[in-house]
């Protein structure tokens, strides 16, 4: 899959690629925070007061106040007790991982999750099963079969490539009653689920000391960055035993300034959330009159397939030549090799989104395929 070759990304809808302005739908600025002129004003803020970086590792002398609140502020809006920061998501799950390891011996990972869930159990020493996707029966079985070894079931809570929903109270349930834990990977739950965008356990209205979040600072809130939040007591295993933590340069600190200032705005109004779910709901509309494949409500992510590859070439393309961006990737956790990733943001204007649907339906007007969903 080539790259697309963005030049700037002008608003949360537009980007510039060969010189033409794209109205895009595709990334994951759900919230429209990357843009946000106050989130740029802290980390101006931050990055005049606290420089470019710490330069070292959190436990020598790169730790700053600016880290400690953001972790503290983040532990209260998951719903959590306590919460550190990693470099990004991706280094969550390793995080995560290594301090669960010495308990959990064995990871039961569905099979579609993000592979940062599956190479952070993998890399940390822990024998890994997948359960069939979005089967809680299946992680069940699996979990029931393994329980001596301890058991840790890790799960996206929204999917990436298909934006399915996890069944976290399932999941839940199906742990073993001792030294079990189920851990949430919420990069696309998080600013997206629950009031105020909290996230999906907050959502589900799970409140246990077996639930580990994880979760990205890149996606919802526009910033950079990731986190590891749960009960005060896994966390501070996860400072004392993860390497991939204790070893590694933190988010820069006027970054860390500007996550603090996007999740400000989330404390005080629920309305890019409440804008989102709209614009969501909007699409869902058009897709339907489209014939075309829908997520969950709420979700932003829209996923599909047509029959041939030849037949995704032509709607890309005719798609592309209307001035939108609707990607077309190749990216793991799919069911096929390519499929289109659309994705509506709260910064879509009603305008915008009916435009993507006439390009849509034009394009798909050349095209004698069925449309099947990417989940």
């Amino acid at each position: 899959m080539p790259r697309i070759p963005v030049e700037s990304w002008p608003t949360p809808t537009t980007a510039i690629v060969e010189g033409r302005e794209l109205l895009a739908f595709g990334g994951c600025n759900y919230l429209g925070l990357a843009h946000e002129p106050r989130v740029h004003a802290a980390i101006s803020a931050g990055l005049c007061r606290l420089g470019v970086t710490t330069t070292a590792s959190r436990e020598t002398t790169g730790n700053t106040l600016t880290h400690e609140a953001l972790e503290a502020e983040l532990a209260a809006f998951l719903g959590q007790e306590s919460a550190i920061l990693s470099a990004e998501g991706y280094t969550a799950n390793f995080m995560a991982c290594q301090a669960l390891a010495p308990e959990r011996g064995i990871a039961l990972v569905d099979a579609r999750a993000h592979r940062s869930i599956r190479n952070a159990a993998s890399a940390a020493g822990m024998q890994v099963f997948d359960f069939e996707h979005l089967n809680a029966d299946s992680a069940r079985w699996l979990a029931a079969r393994h329980a001596q070894a301890g058991v840790v079931v890790l799960t996206d809570s929204v999917f990436a490539a298909d934006g399915g929903i996890a069944p976290l109270a399932e999941l839940l349930k199906a742990l073993p009653s001792h030294r079990s834990t189920l851990l949430v990977d919420d990069c696309h739950g998080f600013c997206v689920l629950g009031p105020h965008g909290r996230g999906s356990v907050v959502g589900a209205g799970i409140d246990d000391p077996r639930v580990v979040i994880t979760t990205t600072l890149a996606k919802g809130l526009g910033c950079y960055g990731g986190t590891v939040a749960g009960r005060g007591e896994f966390v501070r295993k996860v400072r004392e035993r993860a390497w991939v933590y204790r070893s590694s340069t933190p988010v820069p600190p006027p970054i860390a300034e500007g996550a603090r200032a996007a999740l400000g705005l989330l404390r005080e109004s629920d309305s890019m959330v409440m804008k989102l779910r709209t614009n969501a709901a909007h699409l869902r509309e058009v897709f339907g009159r489209l014939g075309l494949p829908q997520p969950a409500p709420g979700i932003p992510i829209f996923t599909f397939a047509l029959d041939k590859d030849e037949q995704m070439e032509h709607l890309a393309a005719g798609v592309l030549k209307a001035g939108i961006l609707a990607p077309l990737i190749d990216y793991p956790g799919g069911p096929c090799p390519r499929y289109f990733r659309v994705v509506v943001n709260a910064a879509h204007t009603p305008a915008q989104i009916d435009r993507l649907g006439a390009a849509l339906d034009a394009a798909l007007s050349g095209v004698e395929a069925k449309a099947r969903a990417a989940g």
